[in-house]
């Protein structure tokens, strides 16, 4: 059973009651002895499954051409000339 929240119109009193979705009886004050109105308020949502993250439906199936790109240029680069280790360290 759900839990509902109700204020007084007239002294600003506020209760908390478990009852039924199809309980329709009027709630009455017990300071004041007007009937209450029920409070609407945010409720916290939890979702469950997949597909509800961002991360979930990212690039599903589908390639990624700047990607694929960047890393054709890297590896396609060499050096304009080879590096000689035996000339680059020798002592005179």
């Amino acid at each position: 059973m759900p839990m509902y929240r109700y204020r007084c119109p007239n002294c600003e009193n506020e209760i908390i009651l478990l009852r039924s979705m199809s309980d329709r009886s009027p709630v009455f004050c017990r300071e004041c002895g007007a009937e209450m109105q029920k409070v609407i308020s945010n409720v916290g949502i939890i979702f469950k499954g997949s597909g509800f993250y961002s991360t979930d439906s990212k690039n599903s199936g589908k390639n990624d051409t700047s990607a694929s790109k960047s890393s054709k240029a890297n590896t396609s680069k060499s050096p304009s000339h080879p590096v000689n280790s035996s000339t680059s360290h020798s002592k005179p």
